[in-house]
């Protein structure tokens, strides 16, 4: 099973993913809750505080794995059956792209975590932010950023089971067990 969640700064994504996760690892006694942090300590002192506060709200049963670019080895790492959680896309992408990935490269490593995933029959939980809403920066490395984006989430989008997005506190399900929304379009 794979959960999308995606949200503005500051909706709340992130919460809601770690509380899905950690309800599912307690129900299903699965064989370990894990958290990939995509973000680094070298980012700045607003992302240092915002790291230090995720770190301090999550519970201990939390294993945390802190890597910025290979998610699949960080995957296939893990055992079978556990609940991981991977927060969040955004920046995993800038990531890619300040080394310098080619956009094949990046949709490579997409997929293979989505293998993985499905190999050892894992639940895996995605959280990203809405960037590509609102007047578009004319720079072409944002615009690189927002298509690279773009693509990782159509892709995620397609091949989770559900899709949430988190708006002001509310939630709003663009898809459920798999189905579209009914005012949903499939254009991907």
């Amino acid at each position: 099973m794979i959960t999308f969640v995606s949200g503005g700064a500051r909706s709340g994504k992130s919460s809601l993913a770690e509380e899905w996760a950690l309800n599912e690892f307690s129900a299903r006694n699965a064989s370990g809750l894990f958290y990939i942090a995509t973000s680094t300590y070298q980012t700045g002192t607003e992302m240092n505080e915002r790291i230090r506060m995720h770190q301090q709200n999550r519970a201990s049963h939390w294993v945390t794995i802190e890597e910025p670019f290979n998610h699949s080895k960080a995957i296939r790492d893990i055992p079978c059956k556990a609940v991981v959680l991977i927060d969040c896309l955004t920046v995993w992408v800038s990531n890619l792209l300040f080394a310098e990935h080619s956009s094949e490269k990046i949709q490579l490593e997409l997929r293979q975590v989505f293998e993985w995933v499905k190999e050892k029959e894992m639940s895996l939980y995605l959280v990203s932010n809405d960037v590509n809403e609102g007047v578009p920066i004319k720079n072409d490395l944002v615009d690189r950023y927002i298509r690279e984006l773009e693509k990782v989430h159509s892709y995620s989008i397609l091949h989770s089971s559900t899709v949430v997005e988190v708006m002001g506190g509310f939630l709003f399900y663009w898809k459920r067990n798999g189905v579209y929304h009914h005012d949903v379009m499939n254009t991907i």
